[in-house]
């Protein structure tokens, strides 16, 4: 049985940025900046970006990359792909799962485990990320 282990909640801030327009739709990125909530496991900076496709049925193909650095300068990385659900003028969110990389000694049994990845984007820019391991 898979069981889902909270791995770092974060808040921050996001902007969002249209790349242009490419076959059947257009790219954007969306870019992170932030720190981990109190109630997270692993405690830090954080800063990513993701890439959606926006497409005729609206947004879709998503990759993402996550990091967190701790105050002792361990870095875990989450990089995950998934897809972006359009909230009707009330933000984004951004379902994905991939692959956890980390060379740090406290994270190293994590290294390799897959992560579920869930980002909010409101329309004033702010942001959460939850991130699962398992």
């Amino acid at each position: 049985m898979m069981q889902l282990t909270p791995l770092f909640t974060l808040t921050g801030s996001a902007v969002v940025e249209k790349l242009g327009k490419v076959q059947d739709g257009e790219r954007i990125k969306i870019e992170f900046r932030g720190a981990s909530a109190a109630e997270s496991p692993i405690v830090g900076k954080a800063h990513g970006a993701t890439w959606v496709f926006i497409g005729a049925l609206g947004p879709g193909d998503t990759n993402a990359v996550q990091e967190i650095v701790t105050a002792a300068g361990e870095r875990l990385v989450v990089e995950v792909r998934g897809y972006t659900l359009q909230h009707n003028g009330d933000g984004m969110e951004i379902r994905a799962a991939g692959l956890i990389r980390s060379a740090a000694p406290s994270f190293a049994h994590l290294n390799g485990h897959v992560a579920l990845l869930v980002q909010q984007v409101r329309p004033d820019e702010t942001a959460t990320v939850q991130a699962y391991a398992f």
